[in-house]
């Protein structure tokens, strides 16, 4: 269909629709953009917006499908660019832009009012900022082939869908756990475990568990696989902990962090009460992966940023300089103490100097890596055994070999 036809004010066009020549229509059909209809659908072409209002006689299935095909133009197959998905606010937003800067993918985002961007670093690469949970349906739907969001949006709009792939399921922020709360009086009192709710004789068909939460996927699977029988929902976004108190819901299912929210508000998380424990994850589309080798490549590469500076946190370089007869001699003495294993061993090299005017090893630098936790301990232990001239430096990235979580992923697409 042409803009130009779109802009009018009216129009009825009937069967066969132009929409999508591959979508056979009943010649019942016929449609309607008018900027004033109330049931209209927003439709972007070109920059330009305009309204869809669909007056026909298909289900609403066969209706989403004609839109998603004027909407979503574009697939797998036929795109060329390489789309990822990234949250468009709040802490995770903040976390996720923080790491790919870590990981030297620096997202440069001119105009802060646009959803788009770019990875300078990456080539071929659109940033698309999103709602988590839109992130999840837009890659089922296959408008992104990549992702992060926290592990709980992904269950919850994922729902079980194999073509969602978890690349990588520890991007090391965002950590939070989905649990069950009840209040910590009236007849929760003593309460302290979900077997002991699930047995309450309160709840009955008249009377049932009344629980709010934002998570109607997950929490109704998990009270139902946990032996609740008399329990409802209500769908609630923010705020659920002055549900109970406000005599709504008499549990809620929530993300908690700290739990310091729900004990200002009377409440507490019980035994078996957690459905999952979530942080950030890296998502792709299985689709995507195995059709498209560009996608696979700036996967590796994404992937294989991650886990190089992820295992580097808390990591830190150790060089001293050290007497000895030999290489040998000097690795005993540095292997003998617990500290100082390094992550394979200590490297030990010869520092030559020059003597009576010949050069000989004077010294032997150790080089070792060090978790920050162990760090003073290994620097007295090293300067207990002989090492001088101690230098600590971060480490940045620490790459393997072979990149583990790549390895498995490329098992998992049989590839």
């Amino acid at each position: 269909m042409s803009l130009s036809r779109l802009q009018q004010p009216r129009y009825l066009q009937q069967c066969p629709s132009p929409l999508s020549p591959s979508i056979p229509l009943p010649c019942s059909f016929s449609f309607r953009v008018s900027p004033y209809s109330q049931r209209q659908r927003r439709l972007r072409f070109g920059g330009h917006t305009s309204s869809v209002a669909v007056c026909c006689s298909l289900s609403q299935q066969q209706q989403s499908q004609i839109l998603s095909s004027v909407t979503n133009g574009s697939t797998v197959s036929d795109r060329k660019e390489i789309r990822l998905g990234l949250p468009s606010k709040g802490r995770m937003a903040a976390d996720t832009l923080d790491l790919l800067k870590d990981c030297q993918l620096s997202v440069k985002h001119v105009n802060p009012r646009q959803y788009v961007a770019e990875i300078p670093q990456l080539t071929n690469v659109e940033v698309w900022f999103q709602r988590p949970k839109d992130i999840v349906r837009k890659l089922l739907s296959g408008d992104l082939d990549l992702g992060i969001v926290g592990f709980d949006t992904f269950s919850e709009f994922g729902l079980g869908n194999e073509d969602l792939i978890i690349v990588h399921d520890a991007l090391g922020y965002g950590e939070c756990r989905l649990s069950i709360a009840i209040p910590k009086y009236g007849i929760f009192e003593n309460i302290n475990s979900l077997r002991e709710l699930a047995q309450m004789p309160q709840w009955t068909t008249e009377k049932p568990l009344r629980v709010a939460t934002g998570f109607s996927h997950l929490g109704p699977k998990f009270m139902k696989d946990n032996g609740f029988t008399h329990v409802t929902f209500s769908t609630a976004d923010g705020a659920l902990e002055a549900a109970p108190a406000m005599g709504i819901a008499d549990a809620i299912l929530d993300l908690v962090s700290s739990g310091t929210t729900l004990k200002e508000n009377n409440l507490k998380e019980i035994e078996g009460g957690v459905v999952l424990e979530s942080q950030a994850v890296l998502v792709a589309t299985r689709k995507s992966l195995i059709q498209r080798e560009d996608v696979r490549d700036i996967t590796k590469e994404i992937l294989e940023r991650f886990e190089a500076h992820l295992r580097a946190v808390g990591q830190f370089t150790v060089t001293a300089n050290m007497r000895g007869s030999s290489t040998e001699e000097v690795a005993a003495r540095v292997l003998s103490q617990p500290s100082l294993s390094g992550l394979q061993g200590p490297t030990v090299s010869p520092v030559f100097c020059k003597r009576d005017g010949e050069v000989v090893p004077d010294f032997y630098a150790i080089v070792i890596c060090v978790p920050k936790k162990a760090l003073y301990e290994s620097v007295q232990q090293l300067r207990e055994i002989g090492g001088s001239g101690v230098l600590i430096s971060p480490l940045t990235y620490i790459f393997e070999e072979v990149t583990p979580r790549w390895q498995d992923l490329l098992l998992k697409l049989e590839l």
